[in-house]
C-alpha cells in the first residue's frame, strides 16, 4: 500500500509539472509589453530562437506594424528581424536590429544585408514610418516598427529573424551558425495565417477567445489523469 501511495504521489506531481510547464503556455497570449499600451491583430510563435512576432497589416494603407520579441544570445548581444523582398535567406534582408547601447538606452537601427560579411547601418528599401525598442527585466528585447510595403507585395512576405551575442563599437557582431540560427526564416502571411503556428493576438486586458479553449483542455487533461488513477489504484 505504501508503494502504491508513493507511486500515486509521484504520478500526480509529474502530471502537475507537465500541465504547468512553460513549454505548454501560449506566449502570444501571455506576453505584455512593458511600457506600451499597444495591441496587434495577430501573433505567431516563431519556430526557432524562442522568438515571437506580433503584427498587424493594414491592406488599405499597405503598412505592416510589428513587435518582434527575442532574447539576445548574451546580455551584451542583439536581436534582429526583417523582410527579404528578393529571396528567402539572409542576403537581401531589409533588417531592423536592436541592442542596449552604452548609455543604457535600447536602440534599433536599419541594415540592408547585402552579403555575409560585416554590416553597417544603412537605409532599407521599405519605408520606415516608425521604429523603437524596449528591453524587459527578463532579458528580452522587443522591436516595434511600422513599415510601408510597396504596391504588389502580395499576401505573403519572406521574414528573417536572428539573435547575436555581441555588439562592437555600436555594430552587431556576426551571429552563431547553429541549426536554430540557420533555420530562422519563414513565410509570413499578411492575412494572419502565419506559416509557423499563427494565432490571434490577445485583446486589451488580456482576453482571448483561445484562453477558454486552453483552460478546457487543461481541465480535460486532469480528468483523463483521474480516470487513469482510478483504473490503476481502484478508487
Amino acid at each position: 500500500m505504501a508503494a502504491a501511495s508513493l507511486s500515486l504521489l509521484l504520478l500526480i506531481a509529474a502530471a502537475a509539472a507537465l500541465l504547468s510547464s512553460p513549454a505548454l503556455s501560449l506566449t502570444c497570449e501571455s506576453h505584455k509589453f512593458s511600457h506600451r499600451n499597444v495591441t496587434f491583430a495577430n501573433c505567431t510563435e516563431l519556430p526557432t530562437l524562442k522568438a515571437s512576432l506580433h503584427y498587424t497589416y493594414d491592406a488599405a494603407a499597405k503598412t505592416l506594424s510589428v513587435a518582434f520579441t527575442a532574447a539576445p544570445a548574451s546580455p551584451q548581444g542583439w536581436i534582429g528581424w526583417g523582410l527579404n523582398p528578393t529571396a528567402t535567406g539572409m542576403v537581401g534582408t531589409q533588417a531592423l536590429v536592436a541592442f542596449d547601447a552604452a548609455n543604457g538606452s535600447t536602440v534599433v537601427k536599419t541594415y540592408n544585408i547585402t552579403s555575409y560579411g560585416p554590416i553597417s547601418e544603412s537605409p532599407i528599401s521599405y519605408g520606415v514610418l516608425s521604429k523603437s525598442a524596449e528591453s524587459s527585466s527578463g532579458g528580452a528585447i522587443t522591436i516595434f516598427a511600422t513599415l510601408k510595403l510597396p504596391e504588389g507585395s502580395g499576401a505573403a512576405v519572406n521574414q528573417i529573424w536572428q539573435v547575436g551575442s555581441a555588439v562592437a563599437d555600436g555594430v552587431p557582431v556576426k551571429h552563431a551558425f547553429a541549426p536554430d540560427n540557420l533555420a530562422s526564416k519563414g513565410t509570413l502571411r499578411l492575412d494572419g495565417a502565419a506559416e509557423h503556428g499563427g494565432a490571434p493576438a490577445p485583446s486589451p486586458g488580456g482576453g482571448n477567445v483561445n484562453v477558454g479553449a486552453r483552460n478546457w483542455g487543461i481541465g480535460f487533461g486532469m480528468y483523463g489523469i483521474c480516470v487513469v488513477l482510478v483504473s490503476i489504484f481502484g478508487f
